[in-house]
C-alpha cells in the first residue's frame, strides 16, 4: 500500500537533501588504471573528472565497456570479455574516455524530476553542480553526487508498508 503522506512529502524534496558531497573524484590526467580500481573495489558506475573544484566531466564504467567491447558483437563468454580487458591501455588517462557533456543536476531539482531523469536517459549517476549559465561547463563547482541508491530509499519508504 502507498504511504500517500509520504509519497507527498518526497514530492517537496529536493537534490540538496540527498546528495552525497564526500565523494572520490580524479584528475583529468589519472590514469585509467586508477579508475578501474575505483570501478572494480568501491562499486561505482561513475567517478567525476574535477580539476581546481570544477566538474570538467564524468567517466562512466558502462563507457568503458562500449569502448572495449561493443564494436565486437560476437563475444562469446566472460573469459573472452576478460582478454580484451587485458589488452587496454591501462597506462593512458582517463580524460580519453570521459563523458565531456555529462547529464547535470542542481541543489534545488526536485527528487522526483530526478528519478524521471533516471529513467529518460538510463544513467543513474548525476554530478551536481553550481547553479550557473545554462551550459553547464560554466555552471560553477562540482559540489557533490546524487545517485540511484540516493532515491530509491526514498521511494521504498513511500510506496512499501513495512
Amino acid at each position: 500500500m502507498v504511504d500517500i503522506e509520504l509519497l507527498k512529502e518526497l514530492g517537496h524534496l529536493v537534490v540538496a537533501d540527498v546528495m552525497v558531497t564526500e565523494v572520490i573524484t580524479v584528475d583529468p590526467e589519472e590514469r585509467l588504471e586508477n579508475v578501474l580500481k575505483i570501478f572494480r573495489d568501491k562499486n561505482f558506475k561513475g567517478v567525476p573528472i574535477v580539476k581546481n573544484g570544477r566538474l570538467l566531466g564524468m567517466a562512466y564504467a558502462v563507457d568503458l565497456l562500449k569502448v572495449y567491447f561493443m564494436y565486437k558483437r560476437d563475444i562469446l563468454d566472460i573469459v573472452e570479455a576478460c582478454t580484451f580487458a587485458s589488452l587496454m591501455d591501462t597506462q593512458g588517462t582517463v580524460d580519453r574516455y570521459m563523458d565531456q557533456s555529462p547529464v547535470t543536476v542542481v541543489p534545488s531539482d526536485p527528487i522526483v524530476a530526478i528519478a524521471k531523469k533516471m529513467v529518460k536517459t538510463g544513467t543513474y549517476t548525476f554530478p551536481v553542480v553550481r547553479k550557473g549559465s545554462a551550459k553547464w561547463r560554466d555552471s560553477g563547482f562540482f559540489l557533490g553526487m546524487v545517485t540511484l541508491s540516493d532515491v530509491i530509499p526514498l521511494i521504498y519508504q513511500a510506496v512499501v508498508k513495512d
